[in-house]
C-alpha cells in the first residue's frame, strides 16, 4: 500500500465511511511506524528510531488508559496515526511543535547524565555496628550467632542459619537492612523467604526466627515471596497494620509518615490487620490500610504494583507530583516544581535502568510538561 493509499483509506476509516472490505483492509493492515518511500531527513527531525520509539511510547500510554472493551480498535487507531505524524517531516515538525514538544534541540539530552539505581545496601547488626555492602565483597561479610551472612555473586544477600532448631523469642538477634535513595537489594532470609527490596527502604528481622512465628518490620517498599511453614506464620509489621501470610508473593508500598499502607497479593492469600478493621485478600486484589483506621480491598492489575522489582516504571492515570516522587527515590535526585500540575494524569511506561533523561523525555512528550535539569535538581515545569 503507498503512502497515499493509505492516507486516504485513513481519513475514510476516521471518518466513518468506509465500506466493510475498507475497513477490514484498514485493521488488518501491519501496524509499521514508517512507510518506505518516504526518506528521513535526520537533520531537521533526529534520530529515527529513538523519536519513532517515543511516539509509541506515548500512544501506548495512551492505550493503557482505555476500556479493555475497544483496546484493540484503539490499537489500530493509534498505530495508524503514528503512521500519518511520520509519513512527512513537514507534518511530523508541525505535530511536535504544536504540542509543545522539542524536536532537535532536546535540553534534557544535554545535560549531565543521571544515571539509574543500583544494588546498594546497608546492614545494621545487633551490636549496632553498620556494614556497607556494595561496597563489601562477595563471600561471608558478618555473623550473628549460627547465621553467617553471605554477599552472592549478583548481590544479593544471604542469612545461612546453621541452627537445628528455631530460638526462642527472648534469643532472637535483630538485623536491619536499608537501601539508600538510588539503591535497591535483594535478600533471602533465614526461614528461605525472598525479598526486594526497593529504595529508600528498611527491614528489621530476626537473624534466626523463633518458633512460634516469623515476624518483620518495614518501611518503605519491598516485594516477597513467602517461604511457606503451616507451623510457623509469616508477618510483617508496618505502620500499624499487620499483614500475616502463611506462604505467598504480595507487595507492600508504605512510603512515608501518615500514608496508607497498600498491599497488594499475586499468589495466596494473606490477612491485613489494623488497629480497627481485618480482611482477607484474594490474589488479584489490593488493600489499602489508611492512618485513621480504614481498611479498604479492590481488585489491581497486579503487573502495575510490581512493575518497580521487574525493571520498569508504569504510571496508569498517575499525577506528576506522585511520578516525580518516585523518580527522586530512584535516581537521587531532588525535585522543584514550577506551575500547577494537578488533576492532569499521565499513562506510559519506561525503563528502570535508563538514564533519567528517558523517563522526562517521555513525559514531554504529552505536551503537559517540560523539564529542566540543573546538577541533581530536576525542574518541572507546567506547559
Amino acid at each position: 500500500m503507498t503512502k497515499e493509499e493509505y492516507t486516504l483509506l485513513y481519513e475514510k476509516y476516521t471518518a466513518g465511511h468506509c465500506t466493510e472490505q475498507e475497513k477490514e483492509l484498514f485493521e488488518a493492515y501491519t501496524d509499521e511506524f514508517a512507510l518506505a518511500d518516504e526518506p528521513w531527513d535526520t537533520t531537521t527531525l533526529g534520530d529515527e528510531k529513538s523519536i519513532i520509539g517515543r511516539i509509541y511510547n506515548r500512544l501506548q500510554g495512551e492505550i493503557q488508559g482505555k476500556p479493555r472493551t475497544d483496546r484493540f480498535l484503539w490499537y489500530k487507531f493509534s498505530a495508524a496515526a503514528a503512521v500519518l505524524l511520520i509519513l512527512g517531516s513537514g507534518l511530523f515538525y508541525y505535530y511536535m511543535n504544536s504540542a509543545g514538544m522539542p524536536v532537535l534541540k532536546d535540553q534534557i539530552a544535554k545535560t549531565n547524565v543521571i544515571k539509574p539505581g543500583s544494588h546498594k545496601a546497608i546492614l545494621t547488626l545487633q551490636d549496632g555496628s553498620t556494614i556497607v555492602l556494595d561496597d563489601s565483597r562477595n563471600g561471608i561479610v558478618a555473623s550473628q550467632g549460627k547465621t553467617v551472612i553471605l554477599k552472592s555473586e549478583d548481590g544479593r544477600i544471604v542469612y545461612n542459619s546453621m541452627a537445628a532448631q528455631p530460638v526462642t523469642e527472648a534469643e532472637e538477634v535483630y538485623n536491619t537492612i536499608s537501601t539508600p535513595r538510588g539503591g535497591e537489594t535483594q535478600l533471602l532470609l533465614p526461614d528461605g523467604t525472598k525479598v526486594w527490596m526497593n529504595a529508600e527502604s528498611t527491614i528489621k528481622f530476626p537473624a534466626v526466627f523463633c518458633s512460634k512465628s516469623r515476624k518483620i518490620e518495614l518501611s518503605g517498599e519491598a516485594y516477597l515471596e513467602v517461604a511457606e511453614n503451616k507451623n510457623s506464620p509469616f508477618k510483617v509489621l508496618v505502620k500499624g497494620t499487620e499483614v500475616e501470610v502463611l506462604g505467598t508473593h504480595f507487595n507492600i508500598n508504605a512510603y512515608g509518615e501518615g500514608r496508607d499502607v497498600n498491599t497488594t497479593l499475586l499468589q495466596g492469600s494473606v490477612r491485613l490487620r489494623n488497629s480497627s478493621r481485618a480482611a482477607m485478600l484474594k490474589p488479584g486484589q489490593s488493600g489499602v490500610s489508611s492512618a485513621n483506621g480504614q481498611l479498604t480491598v479492590k481488585y489491581v492489575n497486579v503487573e502495575d504494583a510490581i512493575a518497580w522489582k521487574n525493571g520498569y516504571f508504569v504510571y496508569q492515570d498517575e499525577d506528576i507530583y506522585s511520578i516525580m516522587e518516585k523518580a527522586a527515590r530512584w535516581y537521587d535526585v531532588e525535585i522543584e516544581y514550577r506551575g500547577n500540575m494537578k488533576n492532569k494524569g499521565f499513562y506510559g511506561r519506561g525503563q528502570r535502568y535508563e538514564n533519567i533523561s528517558e523517563l522526562l523525555k517521555n513525559l514531554q512528550l504529552t505536551g503537559e510538561v517540560h523539564f529542566k535539569v540543573e546538577g541533581r535538581r530536576v525542574i518541572v515545569m507546567s506547559k
